[in-house]
């Protein structure tokens, strides 16, 4: 049996951070998009597409979504949609 006890709020470590605004918005697009629908995204100056691919599919799978991810043939924009 574990070991319980009652505590200060002062001497527990702080709470984990909730999720950044911009993972947030990336879960609220997702989540929004209607079946015809696809999400276009495109990375930060500076970030490269297969970051970005990666970020998405973490997001998703954390959420316990199904997308799919592809890239255009210039690699300028990442195209993604749930899963069918």
């Amino acid at each position: 049996m574990p070991r319980i006890e009652t505590i200060k709020a002062s001497e527990a470590p702080a709470p984990p951070k909730k999720m950044s605004k911009a993972t947030q918005e990336i879960l609220d697009a997702i989540n929004r998009l209607q079946k015809e629908e696809v999400l276009r995204l495109q990375p930060d100056p500076g970030k490269s597409i297969r970051g970005l691919k990666t970020s998405v599919g973490r997001i998703a799978s954390s959420n316990d979504l199904k997308i799919e991810s592809w890239t255009d043939p210039a690699g300028d924009y990442l195209y993604a949609r749930k899963a069918q």
